[in-house]
């Protein structure tokens, strides 16, 4: 697996455990397992990306094409969707925990490049 995927997946991590340990001690279990919940849907986001990355290395002479481009985003964009209708409907876990935990995990594609050292 590539660093950056696994340095993404390893602050993801961290940030699952943190915020859902915050988010106990300040606001109780039911925030607590919305912003756990928030975050899973996060990491299922990159671990979409890291699958269809290992496939398509899989066949290094096979180059990618727009059409697997947008199958891995429609892919990825309904299982965020319905991850997210799961948590807010069936789940009924609370919006603003769950949100919250989704967007914290999001932010680590941000934060996660400046944590690796080029060499």
């Amino acid at each position: 697996m590539d660093l950056r995927i696994r340095r993404v997946l390893s602050l993801q991590l961290a940030v699952l455990i943190v915020v859902s340990l915050g988010a106990y001690a300040l606001w109780g279990s039911a925030t607590a397992t919305a912003a756990w919940f928030g975050v899973f849907v996060a990491t299922s986001n990159t671990l979409l990306i890291a699958w269809r990355m290992r496939q398509n290395n899989k066949m290094p002479d096979k180059p990618a094409s727009l059409n697997e481009f947008f199958r891995s985003w429609l892919e990825r964009y309904l299982v965020v969707g319905v991850l997210l209708a799961l948590g807010l409907g069936s789940l009924k876990l609370l919006p603003l925990g769950l949100l919250s935990g989704f967007i914290l995990g999001q932010l680590v594609w941000i934060l996660a490049p400046l944590t690796i050292k080029e060499t």
